[in-house]
């Protein structure tokens, strides 16, 4: 979670989206732990890229801390079957990885670490409001997407 400034001061749940084909990364800012405000992002994420036909993400305890890890569960069980009856119509198959597999996550697990790493330089303990914050995580995002889809050759030819 980041702190959002605002006239109280919130936290801020950014969701990151991967796809396992290219890599490419999406970010989307959710206000708090609710099913509304994750489905909204969702639904951002389908309308800017599209429906995905297939979707896999984790129940979130391998990255929770342990004070925090029954309210989300909680929220995983509320989220979880209004997500998979929505978007079951579009063709999405969802998929929830069992929670003693964080290793079934590994590349959504280094969008998460490289988004980290981007964030804390560029914001450090700076607090932002929704817009800021939004333009921020957008940034991040052309970066981290900003790379070579395959190696590069050091032929001049290939060039041509």
């Amino acid at each position: 979670p980041s702190m959002l400034r605002s006239p109280t001061l919130m936290k801020g749940y950014v969701a990151v989206f991967v796809c396992f084909t290219t890599k490419a990364v999406h970010l989307e800012l959710c206000t708090n732990l609710i099913r509304e405000a994750f489905l909204a992002a969702f639904a951002r994420f389908v309308a800017r890229r599209g429906f995905p036909s297939k979707i896999m993400s984790d129940n979130g305890k391998t990255f929770i801390g342990a004070q925090r890890a029954k309210q989300f569960v909680e929220f995983m069980k509320q989220v979880s079957p209004g997500i998979i009856q929505k978007y079951a119509p579009q063709g999405i198959n969802w998929q929830f990885i069992p929670p003693s597999a964080p290793h079934m996550g590994g590349l959504w697990e280094s969008a998460v670490k490289s988004f980290k790493s981007h964030c804390k330089k560029l914001a450090g303990n700076l607090k932002f409001n929704y817009e800021e914050f939004t333009t921020l995580l957008t940034r991040i995002e052309a970066v981290l997407n900003s790379r070579p889809l395959s190696a590069l050759s050091q032929d001049p030819s290939d060039f041509a």
